[in-house]
């Protein structure tokens, strides 16, 4: 929702309050109608007694309508009165086919709510009808839901006053009959209050007693002034007795005070009563206790304007804030930062934990910023695990400072029943004046110096740049692409022998993704499996890649097979994403390998560390289970990260991949030739096989051969191989 339009509700909503009556239904009708482009917008009073809708207003097709009476049975409408609210985006006339107006005026869309009064009894209907198809939809439920709250307490009111209006009339025309209107007086559920021609009061019901807390021998006499409670200007009383003079009646909203002290809003209704001279002889007052119903309001425009779950503001509420808080800055030529904050792990947790654990990390963490964030400061749940705020500041240094011990919130532990977690914060930040001038500019910067913080250095910040702008705007191109790539099978895997070191046979091959996009030309895995794991593609790709792997090398293994020749085997990436802790699932089952008669002990699931930092003892079930169905298990980049010795010594492991960053630099008796060294002796002190990442020279290789590694993977070797490529490698490799 933009804040143009926000505004324009906000205009829209304001228009409609200037008014009362029947011209406060036109102009509500006519402005959601404009609002969200419908058709058609109604406001229906029920009659339960008939079931049938008596429209108060009616927009058609661009102006006001003539009001009509329907009947609620085989119409949507009936729905409405039933369920509260309905939505039907299409095809209204054929789901109710029994309401010939539908079919009759071309009408798709509905949307439909049903207006109750403060003790939820339904008195009316709020219907909004569209030609076009998909027009009624949820998005716009949020802006129905404001303009339902409107109509709602107006036809309340109206109803009221008109049952109000009845009793007034009766005792103004009975007014010899004392007997019966004072059993009328008393009896009523409404304060009512009798004063003179000077407004000294003369006689209180028992019910007007009870609302203002005193009695009626306190009442009588006094002016009715004595139950001002000073919350409303001199100006409004004098608009009061200005209508009751020129109009004979008042009716308004006023907010009075008890005996106690306490301040308690009214519906109320003044008439001024004339004798048979024309002199005024009596003022015949009206009131009616709504502070239910503004609670009520309270409560509801709480819900649309609150996150549910943190009880911060939503994007609604903040953008209102934001931008009366980014006007009063420029008038004042303060300084103020956009900051937008993201929860890097949570689709993780989410996957691992469920999303109850996920909604407990949530709402810890907005707590946590609650409790940091100043009264000048505008913080709000954009949604899912985005925030944002907007906070003024005298240097940067010092708003670094704050920016690092958001970070530090972020990273402290939320303990669950699942145990502690332990989640990270990416931030962006744009700054007014110098980023951009409007709410607008300033979220779009934020969100891309974000997006640059995730891609670059996870869990730190990042201030605004232009030179993000180009690498913006390619990482929502790779990502839009990435979506058709995958559910095409537009990704194919390549593969880089894994070479045996002792007979320089091939022992198993990596697969890797490589992706040529028809718009984009090749595009490196470097850039876009980061991407497939931030949006939750990582587990289609990872499917994608795992299950064409075992068709090729199900069809390699064959052809060796008739040949006479030694099988090889094909090891295959897993990302932490692809592993659902909370549902037991994990990414790789035999049933693919039975399927295209494949062996699992030919078949390699490569890891990195990071699965068993996040949940080591669920990491553990999973790869014990994966190691009992038949395939074996590599640790990919040792020596990068934590590298913790605990990983080899606990889970089951057969080969140990050593990160190319040691071997390229590699020269004997040097700092590199040392650790690698000691990483070869302890794998094989441990049971586990090597694999050296990043051969590139004949001398690397000697050197690697020396030290007793098993196997070496990179360049010197091959590069990786397409499928036909690397069947012509691995036939040329045994016929060496």
């Amino acid at each position: 929702m933009s804040l143009k339009f926000d505004q324009s509700v906000d205009a829209a909503l304001k228009l409609v309050n200037e008014h009362s009556g029947h011209q406060y239904f036109d102009v509500l009708v006519t402005s959601l109608a404009q609002l969200i482009d419908a058709d058609y917008v109604l406001i229906g009073e029920l009659d339960l007694v008939s079931h049938q809708a008596n429209t108060v207003s009616l927009w058609c097709e661009g102006q006001l309508g003539e009001k009509l009476s329907y009947d609620l049975e085989g119409t949507p409408c009936d729905k409405v009165y039933s369920g509260g609210i309905c939505v039907y985006p299409r095809d209204i006339a054929t789901l109710f086919p029994g309401d010939q107006m539908l079919d009759d005026f071309g009408l798709q869309g509905y949307v439909g709510k049903s207006l109750k009064d403060a003790e939820g009894k339904p008195i009316g209907l709020l219907v909004a009808l569209f030609k076009q198809k998909d027009q009624a939809c949820e998005d716009i439920l949020g802006i129905f839901d404001l303009f339902a709250i409107r109509a709602s307490a107006e036809l309340e009111r109206t109803l009221w006053e008109r049952e109000q209006q009845k009793q007034i009339s009766l005792l103004q025309q009975k007014n010899q009959q004392l007997d019966l209107s004072h059993r009328v007086f008393e009896h009523t559920n409404e304060g009512l209050l009798v004063s003179d021609e000077n407004n000294n009061i003369l006689e209180v019901n028992a019910a007007f007693e009870r609302m203002c807390g005193y009695s009626r021998e306190e009442l009588i006499g006094n002016n009715p002034s004595m139950l001002n409670s000073g919350l409303q200007p001199k100006s409004f009383y004098d608009a009061m007795w200005q209508d009751l003079s020129t109009k004979g009646i008042w009716q308004g909203e006023l907010w009075n005070r008890r005996k106690d002290g306490e301040t308690y809003p009214v519906w109320s209704s003044i008439s001024l009563v004339k004798n048979d001279q024309g002199e005024i002889s009596n003022f015949i007052s009206s009131f009616r206790d709504i502070s239910s119903e503004k609670e009520l309001q309270e409560q509801l425009y709480h819900q649309a304007t609150h996150d549910y779950l943190t009880g911060l503001s939503n994007s609604f509420e903040f953008q209102d804030h934001a931008s009366k808080a980014i006007a009063v800055a420029q008038r004042a030529s303060q300084h103020i930062a956009l900051i937008r904050m993201n929860i890097d792990n949570l689709n993780m947790v989410n996957s691992s934990y469920g999303h109850i654990v996920g909604d407990m990390v949530v709402k810890t963490i907005g707590e946590k910023l609650k409790g940091q964030t100043r009264d000048s400061d505008v913080l709000a749940r954009l949604g899912g695990d985005d925030f944002a705020l907007l906070a003024g500041f005298d240097s940067f240094h010092r708003l670094e400072k704050q920016i690092k011990r958001t970070l530090q919130l972020f990273t402290e532990s939320v303990h669950t029943e699942s145990g502690d977690i332990s989640p990270s914060c990416s931030v962006g930040i744009s700054i007014l004046g110098e980023d951009a001038e409007d709410l607008d500019a300033l979220m779009r910067n934020a969100q891309t110096a974000l997006r640059f913080a995730k891609q670059h250095f996870r869990g730190g910040y990042s201030f605004y740049s232009q030179e993000f702008e180009e690498q913006a705007r390619r990482h929502d191109k790779v990502e839009n692409r990435l979506y058709k790539a995958i559910s095409e099978g537009m990704i194919e895997p390549y593969f880089q022998p894994i070479i045996n070191l002792k007979d320089m046979s091939v022992h198993h091959c990596e697969a890797l993704a490589r992706w040529t996009d028809g718009q984009l030309g090749q595009v490196s895995p470097a850039e876009f499996i980061p991407i497939a794991e931030s949006t939750g593609l990582i587990q289609k790709l990872g499917e994608l890649i795992f299950n064409r792997s075992v068709q090729v090398f199900a069809q390699l293994n064959s052809e060796l097979s008739r040949e006479q020749k030694n099988p090889v085997g094909v090891t295959v990436n897993r990302s932490p994403g692809e592993f659902n802790f909370s549902k037991g699932e994990m990414p790789t089952t035999a049933e693919i390998l039975t399927q295209h008669d494949l062996s699992p002990d030919l078949v390699c699931i490569e890891i990195t560390e990071s699965l068993m930092i996040e949940s080591p003892d669920e990491a553990l079930e999973q790869l014990n289970h994966i190691k009992n169905q038949g395939f074996s298990l590599a640790l990919d980049d040792f020596g990068t990260g934590f590298s913790s010795l605990s990983y080899l010594k606990h889970y089951p492991f057969d080969y140990l991949k050593i990160d190319q960053s040691f071997i390229r630099d590699m020269k004997e008796q040097g700092e590199d030739y040392i650790l690698v060294k000691t990483i070869i002796q302890m794998a094989k002190n441990l049971g586990l096989q090597t694999i050296a990442e990043g051969v590139e020279t004949e001398e690397q290789c000697r050197l690697l051969k020396d030290l007793g590694c098993d196997y070496g993977q990179g360049y010197l070797f091959s590069k990786p191989l397409p499928q036909k490529e690397l069947f012509r490698f691995v036939r040329d490799a045994e016929a060496v």
